[in-house]
């Protein structure tokens, strides 16, 4: 006899699991099918030697303050979720270090701005109008989300000065006319990293988005890792009556007469369905599970005109040492990030030697991450899949340990002796990530975040096919954690909506 579900969710990435935890709390029958071993996507963690290596998590936004929660904690919290994890704030955002300038920035929107005024003393009505900014648009455009989520068609653009002034500049753009001094650019400028493109093409909306997610509560880990928050969906769901089968994917999504019916299983067997959600990445989805010929044309038109976004090469290391023997102080640390980031973005297109690194200390946040007297770090590189698809094989292993070697380098300028403190290495590229996730190009955030892929532009959760939805960093809102996990409850209130 064929099984029927309210909802049959593929892939149990943070999309996929938000999806299912929220329908599944909303007291509708769900499966989500997993084809790992283990749940969480990106979100998950592996082991080498004595160290438990944390595959993407380096600070989470949204959290806030027993006293004042942020959003994505009381959307954790609602599923049952945040009850399960403990959550460690950071002291201080971040360090950024080059040839001119080393500075650890602090926490705290007023902690923050007292320290910039006090460095860039001439710069303070710049600096305190480009955060006034950040903060306009941002009350600005979750107006616009709100009303577009509402399918309001009553939006007066005098209303909304700030997103009308600057909702299609870059943040280079805003920046550039706000702040004078290219040091301070430069201090200002790091978190381009979050978002995969450069200061002179990302739009400034997400980055003062990244911004405002951090400057009035400190963002935080969480003990155990990533696994630990994916684990967390997996029990709030299961305990909420939901279903899960991890060594188990969907090789066929169902569709009748434009709509989905159901999926086929890695097992062969059929399961019908009133709603499917897909964690996949929707190129894949169309043209593997359903098939273009169910695809509207036009659809599979916009899907191909969308640019597949960047990955990454992760150097994940155990120290046998603290971090401070040698000179490690902060969790994230920015080296050789300069104002101009073009050219470091530019490299990686390439497999040229790196300029500028992401290099984190996970024992600053959490002492009790690793080891006593160890340390797990992590050094992080944007790189697009294309130039390691050009490596051929028995030359692959050479090329990313070659690579990794030249980041070292760039690690060791500001952490003299971190090669011979290395016990544990292990390198991963974005064939690496292709391979466990199945994204195009081992894309970590989805689509690139342009401005024509930014936004109300990004891709939709809802389908042409009635009844299937997408979840994951594809689409609206776009990557990082919180982002996937609201894509994730939006798609899973869509559905929901249907089954009522």
């Amino acid at each position: 006899m064929t099984k029927h579900y309210d909802a049959v969710v593929i892939g149990a990435g943070l999309g996929g699991m938000s999806a299912a935890a929220y329908l599944a709390k909303n007291g509708r029958s769900v499966l989500l099918l997993e084809r790992h071993n283990i749940p969480g996507g990106y979100a998950t963690t592996f082991c080498r030697g004595r160290f438990e290596f944390d595959v993407s998590l380096h600070d989470l936004s949204a959290i806030g303050t027993p006293a004042a929660r942020g959003s994505l904690y009381n959307y954790l919290d609602y599923l049952g979720v945040a009850d399960k994890l403990t959550f460690i704030p950071m002291t201080d955002l971040y360090r950024i270090a080059d040839k001119n300038i080393d500075f650890t920035i602090p926490s705290g929107r007023d902690e923050l701005m007292e320290f910039l005024i006090s460095h860039f003393p001439k710069q303070a009505d710049g600096l305190e109008r480009f955060f006034e900014t950040s903060k306009a648009i941002m009350d600005d455009f979750g107006t616009v989300i709100k009303a577009a989520s509402m399918r309001g068609t009553d939006l007066d653009p005098a209303a909304l000065p700030m997103f009308v002034k600057y909702g299609m500049k870059t943040y280079q753009e805003v920046l550039d006319a706000l702040v004078t001094d290219e040091d301070l650019k430069t201090v200002l400028s790091p978190y381009w990293g979050y978002l995969g493109l450069p200061p002179s093409k990302v739009p400034f909306h997400l980055m003062a988005a990244v911004w405002e997610s951090f400057l009035d509560t400190p963002p935080h880990h969480i003990r155990g890792r990533c696994q630990a928050l994916s684990n967390a969906f997996i029990e709030s769901l299961t305990e909420n009556g939901g279903e899960v089968r991890f060594n188990c994917g969907a090789k066929k999504i169902l569709t009748s007469g434009g709509k989905a019916t159901g999926v086929i299983t890695d097992d062969d067997e059929e399961i019908t369905a009133t709603t499917v959600i897909s964690n996949a990445n929707p190129l894949a989805a169309m043209i593997n599970l359903v098939g273009t010929d169910a695809v509207p044309r036009e659809y599979m038109r916009d899907l191909n005109s969308r640019i597949p976004g960047f990955s990454l090469v992760n150097i994940f290391f155990g120290l046998d040492c603290p971090a401070e023997t040698i000179g490690g102080k902060v969790h994230e640390n920015y080296l050789n990030f300069s104002a101009n980031a073009d050219p470091i973005w530019e490299k990686a297109f390439t497999l040229d030697p790196p300029e500028g690194i992401f290099l984190t200390f996970y024992n600053m946040t959490d002492p009790d991450i690793s080891p006593p007297g160890t340390t797990l770090g992590n050094i992080l590189l944007a790189s697009y899949a294309r130039p390691w698809y050009l490596v051929p094989p028995d030359r692959y292993v050479d090329a990313k340990n070659r690579f990794a070697d030249a980041a070292l380098d760039v690690a060791e300028q500001f952490h003299p002796g971190l090669r011979e403190h290395i016990e544990v290495i292990e390198v991963s590229t974005p064939i690496t990530n292709m391979r466990y996730t199945g994204n195009i190009g081992g894309a970590i955030y989805g689509f690139d975040q342009y401005l024509s892929d930014s936004g109300l532009l990004r891709l939709r959760h809802n389908t042409p096919i009635k009844g299937l939805f997408f979840a994951s960093a594809w689409t609206i809102p776009g990557g990082g954690y919180q982002p996937s996990i609201m894509a994730g409850s939006i798609a899973g209130a869509r559905a929901l909506k249907m089954l009522l």
